[in-house]
């Protein structure tokens, strides 16, 4: 324990350098921000453009505070993966290339102490990351396009966070094997396969983790009650499946490089 915590904050040392902890939370509160503040000032920007009639543009419905929130959950279900996965491409391999994690394995320290460290560095950075974006889009649309509440919209987020975690866990799982662009690339392509089945093939894949992100902005939108049990249950074990085949792996790669 004592271990994991050691390289847990070395870890964050490490991101304050490079100066993660400041663009990461930066990009996810413009993320966050940008769609209240379009959605409210829409209808004059279309009026100033001068494509449509101003009398046109004036006609245009603003959308409500929770349609807005759900807008917000959406565009991280892009943009803000995106991000997550960028940030996390490197996580293990950057340092299994340049034989960092080498010489740190050697050092009375477990594979499985280094990995579980690297997770909690990267979880810790994006959930404050998406928790701070997520409270500025909530006072943004509030002050601009209506309350909003705040059981419903605190419940929406947590449950899109576990979402983003799996998120955050899946490209830990996929640096430990390949390389950053190829880890960034496989992530993706996971994410989406499991995003489209259960879009395509709702009622067969109701359990799908993805079915968190869908049933939250639907939670904001106000569309009928959700029951989440099965797919939390799963993310929460998909999670520690991924945490565990990364120190597994780490493990026989450490077994390898011995003489």
């Amino acid at each position: 324990m004592r271990n994991t915590l050691l390289l847990y904050g070395k870890e964050m040392l490490e991101m304050s350098r490079s100066y993660k902890l400041l663009w990461v939370p930066v990009v996810f509160i413009l993320l966050g921000v940008m769609q209240p503040v379009m959605m409210y000032y829409l209808p004059e920007l279309l009026a100033a453009s001068g494509d449509i009639p101003a009398e046109l543009a004036s006609t245009l419905a603003v959308p409500s505070a929770p349609e807005v929130m759900a807008q917000v959950l959406n565009q991280y279900n892009t943009i803000g993966i995106l991000l997550v996965v960028i940030a996390g491409m490197n996580l293990v391999a950057g340092e299994r290339y340049s034989g960092t994690a080498a010489l740190i394995l050697v050092r009375r320290v477990s594979p499985t102490q280094f990995i579980v460290a690297k997770w909690l560095g990267h979880i810790t950075l994006i959930a404050v990351s998406y928790s701070l974006s997520y409270l500025a889009a909530w006072y943004y649309s509030s002050i601009m396009l209506g309350s909003l509440a705040w059981q419903t919209t605190l419940q929406a987020g947590a449950i899109y966070l576990c979402w983003i975690l799996l998120a955050a866990s899946i490209i830990l799982l996929f640096s430990t094997v390949l390389k950053g662009g190829a880890a960034a690339l496989a992530s993706i392509l996971l994410l989406v396969v499991l995003t489209m089945t259960h879009s395509l093939l709702p009622s067969w894949f109701s359990w799908s983790p993805a079915r968190l992100a869908v049933d939250a902005m639907s939670l904001l939108s106000g569309i009928g009650s959700v029951n989440l049990v099965g797919p939390l249950l799963l993310t929460v074990l998909a999670v520690l499946l991924c945490v565990m085949g990364a120190s597994y792996i780490m493990r026989n790669q450490a077994i390898q490089d011995q003489p």
